[in-house]
């Protein structure tokens, strides 16, 4: 068994910090943040949004029992659809996926760098719950 090697708390939280100033200077973090920031400040999104959130509230009761009917739910999807098919939100979605990417391909060689696979630790309820 390979022996443990323990870092000072002060070189793991400068690692840390080296390693966030890093990833923020990605183009996909970057591009994340320009989509977020755009979606954020749409007001068609923004209100698509809250409408699908507002129907989808008042029918929460319907929705866990697998009560809707099919004109509430045609309904709902129909509002769901409305926000997805917003410009920014697609942006947003795709930004998100290519920063998921790029994360889990950051950490992929992080676990083989450190000997340690910290992805399916997670996954598994391993080392952090």
């Amino acid at each position: 068994m390979n022996e443990l090697e323990v870092s000072p708390r002060l070189v793991t939280m400068q690692a840390a910090r080296q390693f966030a100033e890093a990833f923020s200077e990605l183009a996909e973090y970057q591009s994340f943040e320009r989509a977020f920031q755009a979606l954020r400040n749409d007001s068609a999104a923004q209100k698509a949004l809250e409408d699908f959130q507002k129907k989808q509230a008042s029918l929460k009761a319907l929705i866990m029992l697998n009560s809707l009917s099919d004109e509430e739910r045609q309904e709902l999807l129909h509002l769901q659809d409305l926000f997805y098919s917003k410009p920014t939100v697609m942006s947003y979605l795709q930004a998100q996926r290519e920063l998921v990417a790029i994360s889990q391909s950051l950490g992929d060689l992080i676990s083989t760098e450190i000997g340690l696979d910290y992805g399916t630790s997670c996954r598994t309820g391993g080392c952090c719950g």
